[in-house]
C-alpha cells in the first residue's frame, strides 16, 4: 500500500526520485586528481622547492591540470545526476540546496581557519569586504581577488559560478553535438573577452589575475564533462553493453596517456588558443577509457576513498604541506636520492591529509549534506501541504 501524508498526498519519499548509481570510476578521477594536485604542491610550496629527480620533472611539474580533471569530472556529475534531480517537486531549489551544503560548509569551515592561520603565523588580516566576497562566492568576479586568499581557494569560486548557471546550460544543452557547441561558444567567448581585456583601464597584475582564474578561461574545460556524459549515456544509463568494452575502454585509456605525454613534450599544435584546452581532451579521453575498462590500477579501494574525502583533501592539503617542509627537508637529508625522498615526503603527506580529510568529512561534509536533504523535505512538505490545503479551500 502506498505510504500516504496527512494531506493526503504520497510521501515525499516516494515522489522524490531516488540517487543514480554511484559511478565508482569517477570517485577515483576525483582522488586521483586531489592526489595529484597534492603532488604539485608539495614539491612547490616549500622554499627551496622540493628536489624532483629529472625523469618526474614535468610529470609533478604539471600536477595543477588535476583541478582540470575536476572540472571535466564535475560537470560530467552534474549531467548525469540532473535527470532524477528534474523529478523532484522542486528541482531547482532541489539543485542549488544540495550544492550549496555540498560545498559551503567546508569552504566556511576552511575560511574561518584560514584567517585566523594567516593573523598568526602571518600577521596579515583580510578585510571585511574582501571575506564577504569569499562567503558569498563571488570573488571570482572581482577584480585581482579570483585567486582567493584560502590556498587554492580559486576552484570554488570557478565551480560555484558553473553551479549557478548550470540549470540553463542543462536546459539548451541535450547532446553530444549541443555539448560541443558550448564547448566552442565559450571558448569564443573567452578569446574575444581576453583579446579586449587589453584595452581596458586596469594594472598589468590585475589583468593577468583575470587572464588566469577568471571563470570565462574555464567554461570550456567543463563542457568536456557534458561531452562525455552525451558520449557515455546509453552505456551508464540504459545499460547497454558494448561488445567491445574493455578493449575500446584500453584504447582510450592508452590514447589519454600517449596525449599526455605529448602534451608534455610540446608535440601538439596550439588549435585552441591555450595549451590548456588540451588537457581537457586527456581527461575526457581517461574519463570515457575509464567507463568502458575500469582499470584496477586506477580504480580501486584506494582511489575511491580518496574520491569521497577529495573536497577535504583538496582545501586542507595546502596548509598541511607547507607546515611539513621541516620535515621534508630532513627526509631529502636522511635520504640517499631524490626519487625515493620525494616518494617518502608524498606517502607521509597522503597519509596526514588523508586521516584529516576523513575526519573533516565525518564532521563537516556528511553531517551538512544530510541537512541540505531535511531542509528540502521539509520545505517540499511543507510545499505540498499548503498546496493541498489550498485544493480543499477551494472545493465546491
Amino acid at each position: 500500500m502506498e505510504d500516504v501524508n496527512a494531506a493526503g498526498a504520497p510521501a515525499l519519499n516516494e515522489r522524490v526520485a531516488r540517487p543514480r548509481t554511484r559511478l565508482e570510476f569517477l570517485d577515483a578521477l576525483r582522488g586521483l586528481a586531489a592526489a595529484y594536485v597534492l603532488l604539485y604542491h608539495m614539491v612547490l610550496l616549500p622554499t627551496p622547492h622540493l628536489g624532483v629527480p629529472p625523469w618526474f620533472a614535468s610529470l609533478a611539474g604539471n600536477g595543477g591540470s588535476g583541478v582540470t580533471l575536476f572540472f571535466v569530472v564535475s560537470a560530467f556529475s552534474l549531467f548525469y545526476t540532473m535527470p532524477a534531480r528534474l523529478k523532484e517537486p522542486r528541482p531547482r531549489f532541489s539543485f542549488y540546496l544540495h550544492r550549496f551544503f555540498r560545498i559551503a560548509p567546508l569552504f566556511y569551515v576552511v575560511l574561518v581557519l584560514t584567517l585566523w592561520r594567516d593573523h598568526a603565523v602571518f600577521g596579515v588580516d583580510h578585510s571585511l569586504s574582501e571575506t564577504a566576497g569569499m562567503m558569498t562566492f563571488v570573488y571570482n568576479l572581482i577584480p585581482g581577488r579570483q585567486e582567493s586568499f584560502i590556498w587554492a581557494g580559486w576552484t570554488i569560486g570557478v565551480e560555484m559560478l558553473f553551479y549557478a548557471i548550470f540549470p540553463l546550460v542543462y536546459k539548451h544543452v541535450s547532446s553530444v553535438y549541443g555539448a560541443v557547441a558550448f564547448f566552442l561558444m565559450t571558448l569564443l567567448v573567452w578569446h574575444v573577452f581576453n583579446s579586449v581585456l587589453d584595452y581596458l583601464p586596469v594594472e598589468s597584475a590585475t589583468r593577468e589575475s583575470v587572464r588566469q582564474w577568471f571563470v570565462l578561461r574555464h567554461l570550456p574545460i567543463f563542457a568536456f564533462g557534458g561531452i562525455c556524459y552525451f558520449l557515455l549515456k546509453d552505456r551508464i544509463l540504459n545499460g547497454r553493453r558494448e561488445t567491445q568494452g574493455a578493449p575500446l575502454g584500453i584504447m582510450l585509456v592508452l590514447a589519454a596517456i600517449y596525449l599526455y605525454m605529448a602534451l608534455l613534450s610540446g608535440w601538439l599544435p596550439n588549435v585552441f588558443g591555450a595549451q590548456y584546452y588540451w588537457q581537457g581532451i586527456v581527461y575526457s579521453l581517461a574519463l570515457c577509457g575509464l567507463c568502458f575498462w575500469p582499470w584496477a590500477l586506477v580504480v580501486n579501494r584506494l582511489t575511491v576513498f580518496l574520491g569521497k574525502v577529495s573536497y577535504s583533501l583538496y582545501l586542507l592539503h595546502p596548509t598541511v604541506v607547507y607546515f611539513m617542509a621541516p620535515y621534508y627537508a630532513k627526509i631529502y637529508a636522511a635520504v640517499p636520492t631524490a626519487s625515493a625522498a620525494l616518494l617518502v615526503c608524498f606517502a607521509l603527506t597522503m597519509l596526514l591529509v588523508s586521516g584529516l580529510s576523513f575526519v573533516t568529512y565525518k564532521l563537516v561534509e556528511e553531517p551538512f549534506i544530510k541537512v541540505g536533504r531535511r531542509i528540502y523535505a521539509y520545505a517540499s512538505t511543507r510545499g505540498q501541504a499548503s498546496a493541498a490545503g489550498a485544493g480543499m479551500t477551494h472545493r465546491p
